[in-house]
């Protein structure tokens, strides 16, 4: 088998434990040497019993909100406020296509900013202008 030259391996980490989840992505450039890997290492490989085989094609995920490219970033906001709260304000002045409060994956607390998305450049600076240097929720 050929060095890839575009060859990606990534171990999958717990990242409370800092170990390996004990498996692993491995991303090659073409077909016959991934099924080349196939065939020599699944089963036995040095003393271990290693499952090698192509990996489900990921499922397109929906996004979390509507999202556009008319994006304004709200930062310095409150921890308690939600989702819903940050629409409501916005939309007093435009009409918002989405919005979404991000979250800490470990703590589970709000990161204390937001992004809030437009449909046009037109309506994004209306709310800029309008809200920017707002209180909102303490």
């Amino acid at each position: 088998m050929e060095a890839e030259k575009d060859l990606f391996f990534e171990v999958l980490y717990d990242r409370k434990a800092g170990r390996s989840r004990g498996f692993a992505f491995m991303t090659m450039s073409n077909i016959e040497n991934c099924n080349l890997v196939i065939e020599n290492l699944d089963g036995r490989y040095m003393g271990k019993t290693l499952r090698v085989n192509f990996s489900d094609k990921p499922k397109p995920k929906e996004p979390l909100y509507p999202e556009t490219e008319y994006k304004l970033f709200v930062g310095n906001l409150s921890w308690s406020l939600t989702s819903e709260s940050l629409t409501k304000a916005f939309q007093e002045y435009v009409n918002v296509v989405g919005a979404r409060v991000l979250y800490d994956g470990e703590t589970g607390r709000s990161r204390g900013y937001r992004f809030v998305c437009y449909s046009t450049k037109s309506k994004m600076d209306t709310a800029l202008e309008s809200l920017n240097g707002v209180e909102l929720d303490g």
